[in-house]
């Protein structure tokens, strides 16, 4: 039964992002009008690492950072559960060497790996049961000597976030769209220092460094051996 809600929950996640792509660009809290500063400095650091050969964007959504890592890769492989989202990202991407798939991240599974692998608000709607293997399956992208750059949100977002009401399988915040209709979402807030902790544990090194107050930055390798 637990799995059975968990797998509810996960299902209303991508309904609601499928629900919300034609609004999310604009409501987006990292957009440059909401908070130009944090999306510079997140973009730069992004830069500063050119996102090299083959690149792999997990939930890449609307695709407003499948153009920044379009800049510098040599193709991009561009993965999402949300077709409406696709659409977008593909109008927005226009490049010969973006390629993107419509998948549930969490039954996706890699025909080759990638030199580079990024995901930003995304990690935050991987339930606590998920974690372990979710990484496993960044594992299994990750060609040797190969990077992981993660962009998401810190626990003091809690503050601005409306909490699902009743018991629910994962942390569930309350999401609702335009059109009047709400959702729930998975939503895990990781503190940079357990993140680093919890991350070492499955055989990785991370170096998770902040952004304002809303956002980190973790570039992540695989630690030999592990």
């Amino acid at each position: 039964m637990a799995d059975d809600e968990l797998e509810g929950l996960l299902a209303e996640q991508i309904a609601y992002y499928r629900t919300r792509a034609g609004e999310y660009d604009a409501t987006y809290p990292l957009d440059a009008r909401a908070d130009p500063g944090a999306r510079a400095e997140l973009v730069a650091a992004l830069a500063a690492l050119a996102p090299f050969g083959r690149v792999l964007e997990l939930a890449c959504g609307t695709g407003q950072w499948t153009v920044e890592l379009a800049r510098h890769a040599t193709t991009v492989t561009a993965v999402d559960a949300a077709p409406e989202a696709l659409a977008i990202c593909r109008r927005r991407v226009g490049a010969a060497g973006v390629r993107l798939v419509e998948a549930d991240v969490f039954t996706w599974r890699p025909r080759e790996r990638y030199d580079f692998v990024f995901f930003a608000g995304w990690l935050s709607h991987v339930p606590p049961q998920r974690f372990d293997a979710f990484w496993a399956l960044v594992a299994d992208c990750l060609a040797p000597g190969g990077l992981v750059f993660v962009i998401d949100e810190l626990p003091a977002v809690a503050a601005v976030e409306r909490p699902a009401a009743g018991e629910q399988p994962a942390p569930a915040v309350r999401r609702e769209v335009g059109g009047g209709q709400a959702f729930r979402a998975v939503k895990v807030l990781h503190d940079p220092d357990e993140l680093r902790v919890r991350l070492g544990a499955l055989g990785w090194d991370a170096d998770v460094t902040t952004v304002g107050w809303r956002f980190f930055a973790a570039s992540v390798r695989r630690v030999s051996g592990g």
